[in-house]
């Protein structure tokens, strides 16, 4: 059966600015506590511009986690400087370092970093399940359009825990 993994792509301030529904934090917050009382191990995953500017310095406003989302002990935090997660070798080898098979995701863009990720991670032959609520997109039609195509291409789609 294996592990379970969350993976939170990109709670970050500027991108949490961009989120059609900004009140997708606290799903994520209530997902993440879910998991985490099943054991998965937690990666809060964050994009980092590769340049300078607020945006390359994880301290800044625009950069940093979420308040709500930030990492907790134990917590692993994976940076990378494009939309796959999976581009950043680390995360692969995390996850197979726990014996991870089953992978949930939730995050920002649901469109972009999101929706990369899900079909990275079930390319590589992760079970992944993608909370379809505890992610946002600048609008409603481009979330809805990505879980739809995430659907298609075999992935779960499911809700927050409540």
């Amino acid at each position: 059966m294996g592990a379970t993994a969350l993976l939170e792509v990109d709670f970050q301030g500027w991108i949490v600015d961009l989120a059609h529904d900004r009140t997708v934090t606290k799903r994520a917050r209530a997902t993440r506590d879910h998991w985490r009382a099943q054991g998965a191990s937690v990666f809060c995953l964050r994009y980092l511009d590769a340049g300078d500017g607020p945006r390359a310095d994880p301290t800044s406003r625009d950069a940093a986690f979420d308040p709500a989302l930030a990492p907790e002990p134990g917590d692993i935090v994976l940076s990378k400087a494009t939309r796959n997660a999976f581009d950043n070798p680390d995360l692969h080898a995390n996850l197979q370092l726990r014996a991870v098979r089953n992978v949930v995701i939730d995050g920002l863009l649901t469109d972009h970093g999101v929706f990369v990720a899900a079909i990275s991670a079930h390319r590589l032959g992760y079970d992944v399940t993608v909370v379809g609520d505890a992610c946002a997109s600048s609008t409603l039609r481009d979330h809805d359009r990505a879980l739809a195509a995430m659907r298609a291409e075999g992935i779960r789609v499911a809700p927050a825990a409540r």
